[in-house]
């Protein structure tokens, strides 16, 4: 079966390839880029559905012949006299046998969207918040076309905004997947009403399943509480292990996990107050994994540092037998938070709130080892088991900048970008006097700026940084000084390009490194969801901590293109990537590959993703040429 998909996707890559070079002087985008530019200028011949990608288009055409209602080519300045709701079935196309799987779904009712809009009679045409209502509605659990467009009123002298939805499909069944290395490595699936009664909630029963565990359990979600814009949450999920489920074919529950939060949405620009109450909790096994395994570890009999053992390392002696990175993991936290946003140009809101967290980590009462490597694995391996009761304040400050974009995360579907820069900082003060453990002052901040490059491209830039301040906690006696602890910092840039004729280039590099953990964390790198997709699973990784992680990314997209109810495109992509313990240690490993990529608008905003990929460089698990087939849903980054 493996090679047989190897194959299909081979051939199809090369077809979709040689089907997508022409020439750029047939180019519709070019004609949709000029038509887009003549109605920003306010010009008399603009034509809104020239702006429209085809899928848009032939959704809007049959609005405005079912309504009966005429474009208005100029409606700055006018009043807005009605704000009408057109709603297209799922399957408005094909034949009279794929439109009656449209009794099956329920349309988002008119009203449900009208909530949504964020202008209203009464007022001046202002494209600005136009375009802020078609990003509040696009929405990829329920809707693939989103369109507002002004319409002549019968009103002399106003204009009406029309609004044109098209629906997901929403009674179905979700599927999300990873496939690498011949096996199913991530599989989620939901049994789902998306759109309950019309009124765009979710009513489900989900399946999440990794390479250890199935987590199973209900969800709920209320997207707009008594029409208050309140988001209703919840979900419920007993967990399985998954190796005596497919192994052993029984089920072995492993513990449960629960959330529930009630979120006041700041759902539009101009919204002053938001709000969230939250509770979540989990009883599960953590698990590490390299390739298909679990990663060992090694404990020496003398009590000194678990490591993670390299291929080129040594056997361990007879008597100290490596042990599974995996351990007991008991959390729940609470927390309550308020909003407020201020500001027009720039955008600034500040929150204000507390948390309360519990966090217990032991090792499986199946440990392998002797007491010496018990107490070595807690010390090296567990995450810091503690109480923290925190009040927090957070800033952020952006501008309101946005641009619609295509051909991006999705195919042929309307991506929103927001441009300039981005500030986001916050303070939690841990405190005993609240039921803390430990006295601390945790900060983080992240700064991102994105600019545009030419018509339908940008450049985004970030860095952000964080640790915590602590005076007591590290030994028995409490008499440490000021450290600082759990520090990290990250860099990243992502460059995407213009349009030019049949595809274009998307590239991203990263960087990432912590310093005086005292977590046990440690960076990998390796497979389909962790960059470096012609190796294994988080196959790369430091000999000791992995404190230093680097990777590089380059895809040439081709421009999305229609096959009956499909959009699909190809790729091509390199990786450079490394992960060690300090810069010196840096080795870096390469792969390159193809890919093809399909969406279906009609049941998902999501794509299908198919790589082939191939290392250009020999590791201890992995051989140099030797091609590997990756499935998933999404774009790769």
């Amino acid at each position: 079966m493996y090679d047989a998909c190897v194959r299909v996707v081979w051939i199809a890559c090369v077809v979709l390839a040689g089907a997508f070079v022409h020439t750029a002087s047939a180019d519709p985008r070019q004609d949709r880029a000029r038509a887009e530019q003549i109605c920003a200028a306010r010009e008399p011949g603009c034509d809104w559905l020239a702006t429209l990608s085809s899928l848009e288009r032939a959704t809007v055409v049959r609005a405005l012949t079912a309504r009966g209602y005429e474009l208005e080519a100029q409606p700055w300045g006018k009043t807005i006299g009605h704000v009408r709701v057109y709603n297209e079935d799922v399957f408005a196309e094909g034949t009279a046998l794929i439109k009656f799987f449209n009794k099956f779904h329920v349309t988002t009712k008119e009203n449900a969207v009208r909530q949504e809009v964020v202008v209203s009679p009464g007022e001046v045409w202002d494209q600005l918040r136009i375009d802020e209502t078609a990003r509040r509605l696009r929405d990829p659990l329920w809707t693939t076309v989103i369109v507002v467009l002004p319409v002549k009123s019968a009103e002399p002298g106003k204009v009406d905004a029309l609004v044109v939805t098209r629906d997901i499909w929403s009674l179905r069944l979700n599927t999300n997947y990873t496939y690498q290395l011949g096996t199913l490595t991530n599989l989620s699936i939901t049994l789902s009403e998306n759109n309950f009664l019309g009124q765009r909630n979710v009513v489900a029963l989900g399946l999440n399943m990794d390479q250890g565990a199935i987590a199973t359990g209900p969800l709920f979600i209320n997207k707009n509480v008594f029409g208050q814009h309140y988001v209703l949450a919840a979900r419920v999920d007993a967990i399985y292990t998954r190796r005596a489920l497919f192994d052993e074919r029984v089920l072995n529950r492993e513990g449960s996990r629960s959330s529930v939060t009630l979120t006041k949405e700041l759902w539009r620009l101009s919204e002053k107050w938001g709000g969230n109450l939250s509770f979540a909790h989990s009883n599960s096994i953590a698990r590490t994994f390299n390739g298909l395994d679990l990663r060992q570890l090694r404990c020496p009999l003398d009590g000194s540092r678990c490591f993670n053992p390299r291929a080129t390392d040594p056997p361990p002696p007879d008597d100290e037998p490596l042990l599974p990175r995996t351990f007991s993991l008991r959390n729940w936290s609470a927390s309550v938070e308020a909003t407020r946003r201020w500001g027009a140009q720039w955008k600034q809101q500040v929150s204000i709130g507390q948390t309360v967290s519990n966090r217990r980590s032991a090792p499986l009462a199946s440990f392998p080892g002797d007491d010496v490597q018990r107490a070595s694995f807690i010390r090296d391996v567990l995450p810091r088991s503690e109480l923290i009761s925190a009040p927090f304040v957070q800033y952020t400050v952006f501008t309101p900048r946005f641009r619609m974009l295509r051909n991006i995360n999705t195919y042929d579907l309307a991506e929103d970008v927001r441009y300039g820069p981005v500030l986001d900082t916050s303070l939690s003060f841990g405190t005993r006097l609240l039921g803390g453990d430990r006295n601390f002052l945790t900060g983080v901040l992240n700064l991102s700026y994105t600019m545009p490059w030419c018509r339908d491209g940008f450049v985004r830039t970030g860095v952000g940084i964080g640790g915590r301040a602590q005076t007591s906690g590290f030994t028995d006696d409490d008499t440490d000084g000021l450290r600082f602890i759990d520090n990290t910092a990250s860099a990243t840039l992502r460059a995407v390009s213009p349009t030019y004729g049949w595809a274009r280039v998307v590239a991203e590099a990263s960087f990432s490194t912590r310093w005086n953990d005292t977590q046990n964390s440690f960076f990998t790198l390796g497979g389909a969801d962790n960059g470096l997709r012609g190796f294994q699973i988080n196959e790369l990784f430091g000999a000791r901590t992995g404190d230093r992680r680097m990777l590089a990314q380059v895809e040439v997209r081709t421009v999305p293109r229609p096959i009956w109810v499909l959009r699909a495109g190809a790729v091509a992509f390199y990786e450079v990537g490394s992960v060690a313990d300090t810069l010196r240690d840096v080795r870096l490993h390469h792969d390159v590959g193809v890919g093809l990529r399909m969406l279906i608008p009609q049941t998902s905003r999501e794509l299908f993703r198919f790589d082939l990929a191939v290392p250009l460089d020999s590791t201890g698990a992995t051989q140099a040429g030797q091609l590997r087939f990756t499935a998933g849903f999404d774009s790769a980054f």
